[in-house]
């Protein structure tokens, strides 16, 4: 019984040195590719960076002691509303969509995104300390041609541990990010094939040498 007593106190005690430490996450490391494809070559012009508009700004979330406190901070290496919308565009451009940030063709789909939450902090049990990530963002949709449209993406990823560590933290918010990001990246492939005139790029023009045409009536 004393040892068990032990073992728990050590744990708790392990997981409240960790709590007290800030911790910093950030972009995702390595390929997030969500291997969609569908763009045909049609045009996207994206907003970049979002509009934030997360009620917590000045952090990125929270480390919570055994006794599910607020002790610590996490903060993001570089502004989500940045990198989301940077690597929004990195895999539409994957998908083969014509990403820009001004007009080119007659009819391209506007996209602008507005981030709601990004947050990151662990959910304390008995023996664990397991950090989960939320990221809420909504993407609204336009055209010259009148397409209107709106859609809320909200995705929650966890990475079990035992204590709340800054390794940790990141192996979450990357979760987060990359299901987001697919989620995002199909739903605009779907809304492109729904309205397929819309983004379509403008025919390429021929041009006819004036040689050839003297050529074929000689």
């Amino acid at each position: 019984m004393l040892l068990s007593r032990l073992v728990v106190l050590s744990f708790l005690l392990m997981g409240m040195g960790c709590a007290f430490s800030n911790v910093t996450v950030t972009p995702p490391r390595g390929d997030i590719s969500s291997r969609i494809k569908g763009g045909q070559g049609r045009e996207v012009v994206l907003q970049v960076p979002f509009s934030d508009d997360r009620p917590i700004r000045n952090r990125c979330g929270m480390e919570k002691n055994g006794f599910n406190m607020d002790t610590a901070n996490a903060y993001c290496a570089k502004e989500p509303s940045v990198y989301l919308a940077e690597l929004l565009a990195n895999e539409l451009k994957e998908a083969g969509f014509a990403v820009t940030l001004t007009p080119q063709g007659p009819d391209p789909l506007k996209l602008e995104g507005k981030l709601f939450q990004f947050f990151v902090e662990p959910k304390v049990g008995f023996f664990t300390f397991t950090p989960e990530a939320d990221i809420h963002i909504r993407l609204i949709a336009a055209s010259s041609s009148g397409l209107a449209a709106e859609r809320d993406f909200y995705v929650k990823a966890e990475e079990t541990s035992m204590f709340g560590t800054e390794g940790n933290f990141q192996l979450a918010t990357e979760g987060a990010t990359r299901r987001i990001i697919k989620e995002m990246v199909a739903a605009i492939v779907a809304l492109c094939d729904r309205f397929p005139g819309v983004g379509a790029p403008p025919p390429k023009s021929v041009q006819i040498s004036l040689r050839n045409i003297r050529g074929q009536r000689g």
